[in-house]
């Protein structure tokens, strides 16, 4: 019987109720994961002003990259913050009984506005839209403070990929509405408490560690997108049957990428585990070359009497970062013209129908 699930993962069953069904290992912390969290720390540590030694509680080291995507994170949340809170946990239940836990980045108020902020160190882009992890951490927060605030804005800093919309984006709701999407929870765990059970193929999949091995929606999912490729015909075709392939390999290379990505991780954490897959070995990969802890300009010209050091202009993507307005960088930067790429001006809404997105037991 569910009894809890954690805000980081409450957007699992609340898009396939299936997914606690499947009973799936722990994962291993891997070392992206590690990286973040340091990340995580190195911020809690600017905003709260503590000592920042050279390595964070989980062993990982602090480096220069922490420091530049950070700090301007930090400075921008300090300058409006009335008093901020960093790694407070939220426990909250619902009517079913299933309690809802975790713990938040970051929280802060700025007049009757409650700001929730998480910091997402990876590559993967994130969005703040109806963002299940930070409406369980908005929700648990106003219900520990005991006030409704009229305005809650909840906030990805996802600082190293490039976004159209910029390092820091935002969805605001309202305190009414915050309540509708907590309904909404409240809804899928009843459902999940009466024992509703079923699988839901979608985006989401990529997350799921099911995907490899245990999850039967999926697997007719990536079957058929084996099957489809098939069916195509190879003779000279017109734009509308180009169209259709284009629209159903697409989709069959999304799904078979899921696969294929979980299929690896799988296998690295058997390897991990002393386990041997033929044909297979993990090798080690390594970053570039990073001078070590307190290894300074001044320190090396110390040691062998060379300056190691230049005047370079950041790259205009890191200027933006330090919160210079893009309307202003565009008029001094350019953009070199490299050739045409072909984009769907639909998301293949032919080819959802096909692979059955979104629908329960897709596939």
């Amino acid at each position: 019987m569910i009894t809890e699930i954690r805000a980081s993962q409450l957007a699992r069953p609340m898009v396939c109720a299936g997914f606690l069904s499947l009973d799936l290992p722990p994962q291993p912390e891997h070392e992206a994961a590690r990286e973040g969290t340091a990340a995580g720390e190195y911020l809690e540590r600017l905003l709260t002003k503590q000592e920042m030694p050279t390595q964070a509680r989980n062993g990982v080291y602090f480096d220069n990259d922490m420091k530049f995507y950070t700090e301007p994170i930090a400075k921008e949340i300090l300058s409006k913050a009335e008093k901020v809170t960093c790694e407070q946990r939220i426990d909250w239940g619902t009517r079913s009984g299933i309690k809802i836990k975790g713990s938040y980045d970051i929280s802060f108020t700025c007049g009757d506005t409650l700001y929730i902020d998480d910091l997402k160190y990876g590559w993967g882009i994130v969005e703040p839209f109806e963002n299940w992890q930070l409406l369980a951490y908005a929700i648990g927060e106003v219900i520990r403070l005991g006030k409704a605030f009229p305005t809650i804005v909840m906030r990805i800093h996802q600082p190293r990929p490039h976004h159209e919309n910029g390092s820091t984006r935002e969805w605001k709701v309202t305190y009414n509405e915050l309540l509708e999407y907590k309904e909404k929870i409240e809804v899928r765990m009843d459902q999940l408490a009466a024992g509703l059970k079923t699988l839901t193929t979608s985006d989401k999949c990529k997350y799921c560690s099911g995907a490899a091995e245990a999850c039967p929606a999926f697997t007719r999912l990536f079957n058929r997108a084996l099957e489809i490729t098939t069916e195509f015909t190879q003779d000279q075709i017109g734009e509308e049957e180009l169209a259709r392939q284009m629209d159903h390999a697409g989709r069959a290379q999304e799904v078979i990428k899921i696969k294929l990505d979980s299929l690896n991780q799988l296998a690295l954490d058997r390897i991990a585990q002393g386990k041997i897959i033929p044909g297979y070995i993990a090798e080690e990969s390594y970053g570039n070359r990073a001078w070590k802890p307190g290894v300074s300009p001044e320190v090396f010209l110390t040691l062998t009497g060379h300056k190691v050091t230049e005047e370079v202009m950041l790259s205009p993507a890191k200027v933006e970062k330090l919160g210079i307005p893009k309307e202003f960088l565009n008029e001094l930067t350019e953009r070199f013209f490299k050739g045409r790429k072909l984009n769907r001006k639909s998301a293949g809404v032919k080819a959802d129908g096909v692979f059955g997105k979104g629908s329960p037991n897709a596939g």
